[in-house]
């Protein structure tokens, strides 16, 4: 089959010939314009015949296509059979995809969706249609399709990384080279300070303390009145602040899960709700007296059987970040810089709008994960060894949790200054 491709040039005298394109590795071609020529063999005569395509890469594609249709007139068969026949034992991208998705079935819904929507895209934006056609000028297909979408660095690097699971199952090396990659800036561990914590759940207590709705579930705990719902939103972030649990899972804590006695909470998957822990490694992690105090105090009126933490219609409490940001937004917690857009209305009425922090709940200093840095942060401030906290959070590696620890206050440290000194 015909792979050359052409372009006429004029020579020495001023006529017109036909010069072929040097291709392969090495070969770089991108500053050859068309027209561009190939020469199929039809009727036992080779003729040139024009192209549609504009870079030597796409003139390629297109005399593959050509060279497809021109065999299967031969043989008698339709285009669709001759490919079909060609490409037997080939593997395309599309089924590369769909078998790897059901090997990750059992992954977290949330990871799972993920997957099916970075490969499912790739899959689409590539022109590639067989695993053997991927190629580092493929990758790079697919990140100037990300930088046209918009997308930040973080999101490109997870989408790259998790086509190279893909491709690392399906026994291909093909990998872009570190200095292509995106750069991703690395988020500082902030944690939060003693002051913001005070605020935070001073303002919980001044929005939930003392209602009376559902009086008759009221605990009173250090002196104060909680109703069933306000002591909820009390107990819930000092549960992140004193477990470093993820958002699922306290989403999934149940009462099982709690060893008042040795005042450890075991954090692990819950199967039958299809909840299941990151990286597969359920571990216990000691929680303070204080935590263990206002557990029992709910569990006294517990408003639900298995579940910590429930929402109105009994099953497991979510949403827990926005929750976290519309009691900073009330609580006057806010920086007031912050701006986004966001959607308002309903049905045929949605809109953007551009709103700041100082009026919706939308501060970007209020977020969950701060609580899991900020409970790593006071471990390791107590002198609790990093391979011990490195287990209590559930990380594979040490590096991980080092990035977890924030700098401690200079005025936590003073007193340890002035030792080191020796004055």
């Amino acid at each position: 089959m015909a792979t050359s491709i052409y372009i006429r040039q004029k020579n020495a005298e001023g006529k017109w010939r036909y010069q072929r394109v040097q291709t392969g590795p090495g070969r770089k071609t991108a500053h050859v314009t068309g027209p561009f020529f190939f020469r199929p063999t039809v009727n036992g005569k080779q003729i040139y015949s024009l192209l549609r395509a504009t870079t030597v890469k796409e003139a390629e594609q297109e005399i593959s296509l050509n060279a497809v249709a021109i065999d299967a007139a031969k043989r008698g068969l339709t285009v669709a059979e001759a490919d079909a026949l060609a490409n037997l034992n080939r593997v395309p991208i599309r089924k590369a995809v769909n078998d790897y998705l059901y090997l990750k079935r059992n992954k977290s819904p949330r990871t799972a969706t993920q997957y099916a929507r970075t490969l499912n895209e790739f899959a689409e934006a590539v022109k590639a249609r067989f695993l053997d056609e991927i190629t580092e000028d493929t990758l790079r297909e697919y990140l100037r399709h990300m930088d046209g979408q918009g997308y930040a660095g973080k999101t490109i690097d997870t989408r790259l990384n998790i086509v190279y699971f893909l491709l690392k199952k399906s026994g291909i090396k093909v990998r872009l080279p570190k200095d292509e990659m995106p750069v991703v800036e690395e988020a500082q561990a902030v944690p939060y300070t003693d002051e913001e914590l005070k605020k935070l759940f001073a303002a919980i207590d001044k929005i939930t303390t003392g209602t009376t709705r559902k009086r008759a579930n009221a605990e009173i705990v250090n002196g104060k009145t909680y109703s069933g719902e306000g002591f909820g939103a009390a107990a819930r972030f000092r549960f992140f602040l004193g477990t470093a649990a993820r958002d699922k899972e306290v989403t999934h804590a149940a009462w099982s899960d709690i060893d008042f006695g040795n005042r450890t909470c075991h954090i692990r998957g819950k199967k039958d709700v299809g909840f299941t822990i990151k990286n597969h490694e359920d571990r216990t992690v000691p929680i303070p007296d204080g935590l263990v105090s206002l557990l029992k105090a709910r569990k006294k009126n517990a408003p639900h059987d298995r579940w910590i933490f429930v929402n109105e219609d009994g099953q497991p409490d979510n949403h827990f970040l926005r929750k976290l940001k519309v009691t900073a937004l009330r609580g006057g917690l806010n920086c007031g810089q912050c701006k986004t857009t966001i959607t308002k209305g309903r049905y045929d009425k949605k809109h953007e709008v551009q709103v700041t922090c100082k009026t919706d709940p939308v501060c970007e200093h209020w977020i969950l994960h701060r609580f899991r840095k900020t409970c790593a942060t006071r471990w390791h401030e107590k002198g609790i060894p990093v391979r011990t906290i490195q287990q209590w959070l559930g990380h594979k590696d040490l590096e991980t949790t080092q990035r977890y620890l924030g700098v401690t206050p200079l005025e936590k440290v003073r007193d340890s200054i002035n030792e080191a000194y020796g004055d």
